[in-house]
């Protein structure tokens, strides 16, 4: 490990699979050729029955760490991850998204430069399986001596999930303090997170850059364009009235989350003439 322990390293990766396999390779590729070098990939096998066991089995980079569970839910593998992660901070990478070659060195050069952030994130581009991409083709100089942070607010979680969270570089203390991932969850682990975050503070240090830093893939299989996407609405609502029942905050903020309710009922052709 370049003459590191794995007790000097500065960053931990996480990244979690569940019969990933055909995007998984390239997702790990991405972390490989990061310009920062002080890091581990924790990659965890949530029980896997497509072959990724194998594939991971046969990587030889001393970077990665694999850990192998049955099926135990991506609650668990997250938190089996954050028990083995020996960096200060924890960086999430999903089993398919892809991160820029710069991603790492910008945000743990900007939470070291600003020890008062705990969490960094960034936006996102989008591809599609059929897309050939470069990844590294959106950076250059020019744009990462540019780049700025913006504060979230409350209201951020009012409106949306402001917070990407595959692009995610955060203090391994700041999710600890939190009691880490939420476990019995089945989903919206990181929406939970954030919001008893901000429950737990009255003042959020999370925090976006402005310049995007992950590929996301978006596909069918995903959970939020399923059949299950009404109980996910329904659960995104709920922590949205979590959050307000727990601070001081304006009363049309009901209203409103009650309107994000309803139009992510809409069908995804509706929305996308909204978005236009």
């Amino acid at each position: 490990m370049n003459n590191q322990t794995q007790n000097d390293v500065e960053v931990s990766v996480i990244t979690t699979t569940y019969n990933s396999l055909e995007y998984l390779p390239l997702s790990i590729e991405s972390i490989q050729n990061q310009t920062f070098n002080n890091y581990e990939h924790i990659v965890v096998n949530d029980g896997s029955t497509d072959g990724t066991k194998d594939y991971l089995d046969s990587l030889k980079d001393q970077k990665i760490r694999v850990i192998h569970l049955e099926r135990s839910g991506r609650g668990v593998a997250l938190n089996k991850g954050l028990e083995e992660s020996k960096g200060k901070y924890v960086a999430i990478l999903d089993a398919d998204d892809l991160s820029v070659n710069m991603r790492l060195e910008i945000q743990y050069a900007t939470l070291r430069e600003h020890p008062q952030y705990d969490l960094i994130a960034s936006p996102f581009e989008i591809f599609s399986d059929q897309e050939d991409i470069d990844i590294d083709s959106k950076q250059n100089d020019a744009m990462v001596s540019s780049a700025t942070e913006r504060k979230l607010e409350l209201k951020d979680f009012i409106y949306g999930n402001p917070i990407c969270h595959s692009s995610v570089m955060m203090k391994k203390e700041f999710i600890s303090h939190l009691g880490n991932y939420d476990q019995t969850r089945d989903e919206l682990f990181d929406f939970d997170l954030w919001i008893r975050a901000l429950i737990s503070s009255n003042d959020s240090n999370m925090y976006n850059l402005e310049i995007p830093l992950i590929f996301r893939n978006l596909h069918d299989q995903q959970y939020f364009e399923s059949r299950k996407r009404i109980n996910y609405l329904l659960k995104t609502y709920a922590l949205r009235r979590k959050l307000l029942e727990n601070n001081d905050s304006p009363i049309y903020y009901k209203i409103v989350i009650f309107f994000v309710l309803i139009y992510g009922f809409l069908p995804r052709f509706f929305r996308k003439i909204f978005m236009n």
